[in-house]
């Protein structure tokens, strides 16, 4: 979570006390194993990162967003395991199984970037001189889907055969 409050600082620094509250809501959710107060917290970064890029306008960096993205799918994920193991012991192979799973969706996640990347290079090309709230309508609407397609398969109940 301090990672995720701390790198839009990177690119705005006048952005302190929104990276402030975001830390202690997100920070608050993860040591109460709270899935809402985590998301909240990673909502609050996540608008904060939006925030600094609005402001400050700086270069594309695909790495750096995707390193959000997995940041907060990695926050959400591991405060949702907290949760279900709450006062249990919990052995090695449980937690391989569970870095495993994590380690799929993180890949998926930086193919996925990836692709997105390339297409929106593309698609760019396409748009030169489009108007700006199509473009951002658009945007908002992929990244909708993709957010919810990833708490779908982080939540999704898992099945051993």
């Amino acid at each position: 979570m301090a990672i995720l409050a701390g790198l839009p600082l990177s690119i705005l620094p006048s952005l302190g006390a929104l990276a402030a509250l975001a830390l202690v809501v997100g920070g608050a959710g993860a040591i109460a194993a709270s899935v809402p107060l985590a998301t909240a917290g990673g909502a609050l970064a996540l608008i904060e990162y939006a925030l600094a890029l609005v402001v400050a306008a700086p270069d594309p960096a695909p790495v750096t967003g995707t390193a959000v993205g997995l940041g907060l799918v990695l926050l959400l994920a591991s405060v949702h395991f907290a949760t279900l193991t709450r006062g249990a012991a919990v052995g090695y192979p449980v937690i391989r199984s569970q870095a495993r799973h994590w380690l799929s969706i993180v890949a998926l996640g930086v193919v996925g970037a990836a692709v997105f990347t390339l297409g929106g290079e593309a698609l760019a090309l396409a748009l030169r001189g489009a108007a700006l709230p199509l473009v951002v309508a658009a945007s908002a609407v992929g990244a909708l889907m993709t957010v919810a397609g990833v708490i779908a398969l982080v939540t999704a109940p898992r099945r051993d055969a």
